[in-house]
């Protein structure tokens, strides 16, 4: 075997890599055009224009808009719980699920807003995966309480109702974070005002 064909790699790799680097190039440019303009913004023409790619090329990668849009809402979901996942201890207790929630929530406030606000609009894909995200952070909420519940540390609530009135929570001051906290963040500013409301309910 001659010394190019270990070095150089087949061109089927190359091109499978130039590939999904433009691919994620895409993505990337529709989650800034997404944050400063909303979804509804987030035409193919302004994606392309924002990646530096002709219009054509987001049509090489994805099938369609939904499709794209769908992505987007992907690429958001996973970064959230991936951070949700760092918590300080493997196993995790109340108030550390919520601390590593409002964390991923500072890190991609922006465009978690524009998903709230507009997930009425979103694909069918999309919106599944909105649920989706927000039944997994609300079944970490419910492991960590039952663990709590079970050494006596706290009092027994309703476990969908813990859940849903966190979700409930941070959703309501993330959709209007104008208001909450006018030209700053909504979750650096509240942050502790979150906490001592869903932590009071199951604390004697």
């Amino acid at each position: 075997m001659s010394n190019n064909s270990v070095s150089n790699p087949h061109p089927n790799t190359r091109r499978s890599s130039q590939r999904q680097a433009t691919r994620q190039l895409l993505v990337d440019a529709a989650l800034r055009v997404v944050a400063e303009h909303g979804f509804a913004g987030a035409t193919t023409a302004a994606i392309a224009k924002a990646s530096g790619k002709a219009h054509g090329t987001v049509f090489v990668h994805f099938r369609s808009r939904e499709a794209l849009v769908d992505e987007v809402v992907r690429e958001i979901g996973d970064a959230i719980s991936q951070r949700l996942a760092q918590t300080q201890s493997a196993v995790p207790t109340v108030e550390e699920v919520l601390d590593a929630h409002l964390a991923a929530l500072a890190e991609h406030e922006v465009l978690y807003a524009r998903l709230l606000g507009e997930s009425a609009t979103l694909p069918p894909a999309a919106r599944a995966r909105v649920f989706a995200l927000q039944s997994g952070i609300a079944f970490r909420l419910r492991q960590a309480y039952e663990r709590e519940l079970a050494q006596g540390r706290v009092r027994a609530i309703d476990r969908t109702l813990l859940a849903n009135t966190w979700i409930a929570l941070t959703n309501h001051y993330l959709m209007h974070r104008d208001l909450f906290s006018p030209g700053a963040s909504v979750v650096a500013a509240r942050r502790d005002e979150l906490k001592a409301c869903l932590l009071q309910l199951i604390r004697s």
